[in-house]
């Protein structure tokens, strides 16, 4: 198991002893949560564009797009098996802000690609690293949450951040479907890559971005 080297419990718990330890805690963790739900935000706007983008822009057949997201499962699988290193060897901090960063850059490559064998090859890449990202980063990113956050509260930080989480695509996907219909499916695909290097710029720019985790044998 995992913790936090920044003292989490004992921030969390006695916050009026140790308001310092509250401030380490609490502060890297807002900005995660935050940028999280934009991340999600942004996500959906993208998500509700790709498939229509592809069969038609791209002129892609299911089969095509269902095999290019086949890719990006297997890159999802290649990064979770990497997420725990990268985490031990560059911090949870850095290990997240880069995956950030590549999904801007993975839906870049989407909004490139063009019709063809060679478009589908980019839309394909674009996939890949997007699941690359995502498995590398979802263990380092729970990890960190549920390390300094104390047991009783697990199940609170959990609902809450899954249910914004939800809410974002609940709003993202129709936005983004409507503006795609009125300006295009490329535009708004432009669109989201902007949002996530918002995103990823602002979690880098925070305290979060030094994070980092040490092995340890249980928690207390």
């Amino acid at each position: 198991m995992v913790r936090a080297v920044v003292r989490p419990l004992v921030a969390v718990e006695h916050p009026v002893g140790d308001p310092q330890g509250v401030l380490e805690v609490l502060e890297p963790l807002l900005q995660l949560a935050l940028t999280t739900h934009a991340w999600f935000l942004c996500q959906a706007v993208a998500g509700a564009v790709l498939a229509p983008f592809a069969l038609r822009t791209l002129g892609l057949s299911a089969f095509g797009l269902g095999l290019a997201l086949a890719v990006g499962g297997g890159g999802g699988l290649l990064g979770s098996l990497v997420a725990v290193r990268l985490g031990r060897r560059f911090g949870v901090g850095w290990v997240v802000v880069t995956c950030r960063a590549l999904t801007g850059v993975a839906w870049a490559l989407v909004a490139l690609s063009t019709a063809g064998v060679w478009g589908w090859v980019v839309f394909g890449a674009g996939q890949l690293l997007f699941g690359l990202g995502i498995g590398a980063e979802n263990a380092n990113e729970m990890g960190y949450r549920q390390a300094v956050t104390p047991d009783r509260l697990q199940g609170r930080m959990n609902a809450t951040m899954r249910s914004i989480n939800r809410a974002m695509i609940v709003v993202g996907a129709p936005v983004g479907g409507l503006l795609a219909d009125l300006l295009g499916y490329r535009t708004m695909l432009w669109a989201a890559v902007v949002g996530f290097a918002v995103v990823s710029s602002w979690l880098g720019l925070s305290r979060f971005r030094s994070a980092r985790l040490d092995d340890v044998d249980g928690r207390p």
